[in-house]
């Protein structure tokens, strides 16, 4: 399990460096100051918990996973991507990957959703990381 967890920190460190970088821009910090909200972001493994295996494929697991959120709120951003890490027994394991960002949700609706998918994928966990962010809708130069 520690080899998995090393796996989890290792993609929360490359998805936040991703999101830094990408979010550098002209806008300054005094634009967000009047717009807060707390940013959860989960990250889904597909293979199953007792096989190592995945079962569902990546698209069934996709509508699975936005029917069961969007059961609990109104909108998130969802992407894919691969995982690769060394179970206790170092065996290396590929696995396909369901990402989420949720914006301005509560820890309440988070833990429903989360519990409906360990369910319904048949997993051992889901990686949740929460963050306070600031956030602006931009509209062209005039907003």
């Amino acid at each position: 399990m520690k080899t998995m967890k090393k796996w989890f920190v290792l993609m929360i460190l490359t998805v936040t460096l991703a999101i830094c970088v990408s979010g550098c821009s002209t806008l300054t910090k005094k634009s967000f100051a009047n717009n807060e909200a707390v940013q959860y972001t989960l990250y889904i493994g597909l293979n199953d918990k007792d096989t190592y295996q995945q079962k569902i494929p990546t698209g069934e697991a996709e509508k699975k996973v936005n029917a069961i959120a969007l059961k609990y709120v109104d909108g998130f951003t969802e992407f894919s991507g691969k995982g690769v890490y060394k179970d206790d027994k170092g065996v290396v394991t590929y696995e396909n990957n369901l990402i989420y960002i949720f914006n301005s949700a509560t820890d309440e609706q988070m833990k429903s959703i989360m519990g409906e998918v360990l369910k319904e994928l048949d997993q051992n966990a889901v990686l949740i990381e929460k963050q306070k962010v600031g956030y602006e809708f931009y509209g062209g130069k005039n907003s």
